[in-house]
């Protein structure tokens, strides 16, 4: 699949795809990640953490005193309507690797979730969430809702779409 179409496909799914959203200019990043990063050497106690599944490429930070800022990984309910109710955001590339992603980050012992959506989250309470959306999506796969991507045909896993 070619990065347009891939992009085609991932806005598709998106809700609040907008056309200006679409269009971005090219730009050399003044950091590029590979793996865990320390962000010492830029003054912050804490380090980047990478985080897969809501989107190619997302990252979790988490500082030293024990916040984590956890982006989409999580959500407040109803994009942030709800404060303080953890939730799914309404998209993930890869629901799987974005439960594991969560559950990953919970394991690192964060004091405060602080998410891309509504205010900062219990860990307690976003633990309890991940296990719901666990069982959701075991039931995704007992219902016969999964679909083979290209990406599936080379190997991996079948993903609930």
């Amino acid at each position: 699949m070619d990065a347009n179409a891939a992009g085609r496909r991932r806005r598709g799914r998106h809700p609040a795809a907008f056309p200006a959203a679409r269009r971005a200019e090219p730009f050399e990043p003044d950091l590029v990640l590979h793996g865990e990063t320390a962000l010492a050497d830029l003054g912050v106690d804490g380090r980047i953490i990478p985080a897969p599944g809501h989107t190619a490429g997302s990252v979790a930070v988490l500082t030293d005193d024990g916040a984590l800022v956890a982006g989409d990984l999580i959500a407040n309910s109803f994009m942030g309507l709800v404060r303080g109710r953890p939730a799914s955001p309404p998209f993930h590339d890869d629901p799987l690797a974005n439960l594991a992603g969560l559950r990953a980050m919970l394991a690192l012992g964060p004091t405060r979730l602080h998410v891309g959506h509504g205010t900062p989250l219990d860990p307690a309470r976003a633990a309890r969430r991940a296990t719901a959306e666990q069982r959701r999506l075991e039931r995704r796969a007992a219902w016969g809702r999964l679909r083979n991507r290209p990406q599936d045909q080379a190997g991996g896993p079948a993903r609930p779409v």
